[in-house]
């Protein structure tokens, strides 16, 4: 590879070269192989600086650093401000621009982001184009899943990594979707991945907001810190559709005049403020939605599967986009009757007529998320409403009271249990979502995940709703930094078997 030209665009203070190319890249100096570049970068738990000499030794040709302090001697070296902002640009040098030529579509919010992109990607496929996807859960081109290594980061520190992946694996992915032939990018912007400039070397035409709700605050530590970095997205962007029902939409919009924005509401009560607006909403339980999309150009009924309210906020942006790209409102309406969510966002187990209670599945894992999903039970529900959540470790502590608050408000039955507990310990996890919970219900404590559920399902009555929260798509638990096979859906299966 020619130093030359992986280092376009990237602001070079000093350096020293011999060599005119590398064999490869990495920012780990564990994978350095003869011959490559090694990218030291200031990661949350380990600084890549202090490892130069153990990258060298391993046969790094040269090293691209913030400083030359800890560099050997007679190392080939380039200096620049900033190694994540310029991870991001050798990479996209590296694949040949990747993303150019398609429309660019980014997505950022504390929730919904997946979910949206989803319903975009139906409605774009369903006039014709050939989306590419980068979401929390899969990375596509055009229907066919690329796989995205190590989880989308090569190092244990990297914030965010399995909603946006770091720039080696980010613009892989994006020329893998080239060469499939797709003309579309729709990718997840995580706060992390924004702050650390992972996607920077992508401007999106049309960025996407869904709602900003506190969430990261161990990362990001206040909510101004927090709305800045997602406000980094369409600060690059041509246009802004956003939630205007979110209280940050305004100021959002204040920290990126360069933006055209187009705001979506689903209050009637705004429909004279917004350039588009949901009215006449109606829940069909079980069955989905329908309301009334009234925009500047086009006024249409849409029934779609989707289930809740919250649901009406990630098709508004989700319908909005697919306008503003030039598709057909009969191509839209007719897409939005056959959607659906990807795997773990609300998704309804079938364990077959003759049981006598239902199971869902969410990704819920934060105040808002968890309290949208509650809601909608209760609305689509008006029986027995169990719901079996925990929080992960090594995360930010201050949502578990809040997420037991809400838990108490809305069930009849809170069973508190194991998510992710990482490296911090079980119980101190739950203890923290107990303060929240008061007495309202009385929370059933079980840490073992597999355990609580099956006692879930041992005790169902008919007509209850049991709600599984947090895990989603995931299958696997992480225990003291170790991933453990974990099939909460299998789980559920064995266990309503075994109640047979």
């Amino acid at each position: 590879m020619e130093i030359a030209k992986l280092l376009r665009g990237v602001h070079v203070t000093e350096a020293k070269l011999t060599n005119e190319h590398v064999t490869g890249i990495t920012s780990d100096s564990r994978r350095v192989r003869e011959g490559n570049l090694l990218i030291c970068i200031r990661g949350l738990r380990h600084d890549g600086h202090r490892f130069m000499a153990d990258g060298t030794a391993r046969g790094a040709a040269v090293v691209l650093a913030e400083t030359k302090e800890g560099l050997p001697e007679d190392t080939d070296y380039i200096l620049t401000p900033d190694t994540r902002l310029a991870e991001a640009l050798i990479w996209n040098n590296r694949y040949d621009h990747p993303a150019e030529g398609m429309h660019r579509i980014g997505i950022t919010g504390s929730n919904g982001k997946t979910s949206t992109a989803f319903l975009l990607r139906d409605l774009l496929k369903a006039d014709g184009k050939k989306p590419g996807m980068l979401t929390t859960i899969r990375t596509m081109a055009d229907g066919e899943v690329i796989s995205i290594p190590e989880g989308g980061s090569s190092v244990e520190d990297a914030a965010g990594a399995m909603t946006t992946p770091d720039p080696e694996y980010f613009y892989s992915a994006i020329a893998q979707m080239r060469e499939r032939g797709c003309d579309t990018l729709i990718y997840e912007a995580s706060s992390h991945a924004l702050a650390l400039h992972k996607t920077d070397a992508v401007r999106p035409d049309i960025a996407l907001f869904t709602n900003l709700t506190p969430e990261h605050m161990d990362y990001h530590k206040t909510m101004e810190s927090y709305l800045e970095a997602k406000a980094r997205l369409f600060s690059m962007a041509e246009t802004g559709i956003i939630n205007a029902d979110n209280p940050y939409s305004l100021q959002l919009m204040e920290k990126c005049p360069g933006c055209r924005f187009l705001t979506c509401t689903t209050d009637p009560k705004k429909f004279e403020l917004c350039d588009a607006a949901a009215m006449r909403y109606t829940s069909h339980g079980m069955d989905g939605i329908s309301f009334l999309y009234c925009g500047s150009d086009a006024i249409f009924r849409i029934k779609t599967p989707l289930v809740g309210r919250y649901s009406m906020s990630n098709a508004m942006l989700a319908v909005s986009c697919a306008l503003c790209m030039g598709v057909d409102p009969l191509v839209v309406r007719s897409a939005m009757q056959t959607v659906s969510l990807p795997e773990g966002r609300m998704q309804k187990l079938d364990l077959g007529e003759e049981v006598p209670f239902t199971v869902f599945i969410d990704y819920a894992h934060t105040p808002a998320a968890l309290e949208e999903i509650l809601r909608t039970a209760r609305e689509m529900h008006s029986g027995k409403l169990t719901v079996l959540f925990g929080c992960g470790g090594d995360r930010d502590a201050s949502k578990r009271p809040l997420m037991g608050e809400i838990a108490g408000r809305y069930a009849d039955k809170a069973v508190l249990t194991g998510d992710n507990p990482r490296n911090e310990n079980p119980d101190k996890i739950l203890s923290d979502i107990l303060e929240g919970m008061q007495e309202n219900p009385p929370a059933e404590v079980i840490p073992d995940r597999r355990e609580a559920i099956r006692q879930v399902i041992r005790e169902a009555e008919a007509d209850e709703m049991i709600l599984l929260c947090g895990k989603g798509h995931e299958t696997y638990e992480i225990r003291g930094g170790v991933r453990i096979p974990f099939d909460e859906c299998a789980i559920v299966r064995e266990a309503v078997s075994s109640r047979n």
